[in-house]
């Protein structure tokens, strides 16, 4: 395994983090239900191996008259979150009337509430730190990282990249070979 980055690790993607690791919940609706139950798992997995930086995180959705997604709605992805998220650590979610929504959330508009949606995913205080330790275990493992690294081309052959060529922080060009490329650009 080769992590190549042009800076710090993670400096391009993590600065500018929500600190979520969730599950996926919006993308129900567009019926992505393996995008949903895979990011549930790495979510579940992150909570076991990283409690030290991961943990869970209680969000509340207020439905109202006027919303967009009405509370049946609402429930029902709720329940589907909770199907796709099987043997998790978290709590499964609650609907809340609108009494126990106000109690909890006193200043949100009152007009037009009906209730909301509690459920749980999880956030990282501090995503840099997630990401070093990531690389670090990579490179335990047998992982080369090379940072300040310019890639300059993915080269193509049979009709799929088949490698990458860099140029290292002291300037010197280099190729490496690769089954499988991913470029998290």
């Amino acid at each position: 395994v080769l992590l190549i980055d042009k800076g710090e690790v993670g400096s391009g993607t993590s600065s500018a983090s929500t600190r979520l690791i969730h599950g996926g919940l919006r993308y129900l609706e567009h019926f992505e239900f393996g995008l949903v139950r895979e990011s549930l798992r790495e979510r579940e997995i992150l909570l076991r191996i990283a409690p030290h930086l991961v943990r869970p995180l209680a969000i509340t959705i207020p439905i109202y008259k006027q919303s967009k997604r009405g509370r049946l709605m609402v429930r029902a992805g709720m329940i589907f979150y909770d199907l796709l998220s099987w043997g998790k650590s978290l709590p499964r979610h609650r609907m809340l009337s609108r009494t126990e929504t106000l109690d909890r959330w006193p200043g949100l508009n009152p007009d037009g509430l009906l209730g909301s949606a509690l459920y749980y995913d999880a956030q990282v205080e501090f995503p840099e730190r997630l990401v070093l330790e990531n690389v670090l275990s990579a490179r335990e493992f047998g992982a080369e990282v090379l940072t300040y690294t310019r890639v300059t081309n993915l080269p193509v052959a049979d009709g799929k990249v088949s490698g990458v060529e860099f140029v290292t922080e002291d300037g010197r060009k280099q190729f490496a070979e690769g089954a499988v490329v991913i470029n998290a650009a």
